[in-house]
């Protein structure tokens, strides 16, 4: 039966690859485009603006976990620096969010770099420890420090919430096209890169970084490259994530499944490839969105269960991701070289 529907789904990718690229980007982006103009209902839109927002911070682990295999347990950092940023500047220096989260993705590029130039030393598990250490620390120094309000986190002012200069809306319409575009934009960044020498060279260090040296590749430079544009992608991510919640503390941008939950949405999509991260999120999200809002009350919680579950089947009926060992789609330009 699997490997029935699994036979099913690859003749549909062939036929779906055949199509000019072009064709490809557009027909799911003009979909979801119209999704708005059908009024599905608060919930469906809800979910969706977390596709987007979990594709580009998957886009962001996957810049240096997929394509370098640096196994980072650390991205909250980043995407909490991010989150901070926009909030901090407006309600208490009444800078606009407009200009506030290209800030924290600077900002996030920035810690990115520091954090890789401490951890790149460190190999395999012992750079997953490391960074998992350092979101541990940035948890607990943003939970008693009094100058972002420690753990009461940061509210959106309410009478600035809907108004341009906040960059926060009433509805969700806006956050849909607006979080939409910034993970499409992404999206196109990362296949840039990865028919780029850059990519070229990041998966070298992901097939053997050893033997890349040897070949005279500077690869701590590459992967503090990776680093920085990881980074700044999950610091706008975070940005855009604190305006749509309008709230942002160290539970909602730090808790611990902050730091696994990039990494679950690139390997579930496909690590390593471009379209990965949002295949990824469009499985995570609605399978975990929906799964938390059914199991509330007494079964809190058990969502993580049922992902948990999900995540097991695809990694013994699929290792690889849904787009691991396929054909070549829009994100495996590279290999077509």
């Amino acid at each position: 039966m699997i490997d029935h529907i699994s036979a099913r789904l690859e003749s549909a990718t062939d036929r779906y690859v055949d199509l000019p690229l072009v064709v490809q980007v557009a027909i799911p982006v003009l979909a979801l485009a119209i999704v708005p103009l059908l009024n599905p209902g608060f919930f469906v839109m809800h979910v969706l603006i977390y596709v987007f927002i979990f594709a580009a911070f998957g886009h962001s682990w996957n810049v240096l976990g997929g394509y370098t295999g640096q196994l980072s347990f650390g991205h909250a950092v980043f995407f909490a620096v991010g989150a901070y940023a926009p909030m901090i500047l407006f309600v208490f220096y009444d800078i606009s969010p407009i200009i506030g989260i290209w800030i924290g993705g600077l900002l996030g590029a920035f810690i990115a770099l520091c954090v890789g130039a401490v951890t790149f030393r460190l190999q395999g598990h012992y750079f997953a420890m490391g960074t998992l250490a350092i979101a541990l620390i940035f948890r607990q120094l943003f939970i008693r420090w009094e100058w972002i309000q420690a753990s009461r986190g940061i509210s959106m002012p309410l009478e600035d919430i809907g108004t341009l200069v906040s960059l926060t809306f009433t509805s969700r319409e806006p956050y849909f096209y607006l979080i939409g575009a910034f993970a499409l934009a992404v999206t196109v960044a990362v296949y840039v890169i990865d028919g780029s020498k850059l990519g070229l060279y990041l998966k070298a260090i992901n097939m053997d970084e050893e033997l890349a040296e040897n070949a005279g590749l500077n690869t701590f430079y590459y992967k503090m490259y990776a680093s920085g544009i990881s980074g700044f992608i999950a610091g706008v991510t975070g940005g855009l994530y604190a305006l749509y919640s309008t709230f942002v503390d160290p539970n909602s941008v730090l808790d611990l499944f902050r730091n696994i939950e990039p990494v679950i949405v690139a390997l579930i999509g496909g690590a390593g490839t471009v379209l990965g991260p949002v295949i990824g999120a469009f499985l995570f999200v609605p399978i975990h969105e929906y799964s938390r809002s059914l199991l509330s009350g007494p079964y809190t919680g058990l969502g993580w269960v049922v992902m948990g579950i999900v995540i097991v089947a695809l990694a013994i009926f699929r290792p690889g991701g849904v787009l691991g060992g396929r054909l070549p789609l829009v994100g495996d330009q590279g290999e077509n070289e």
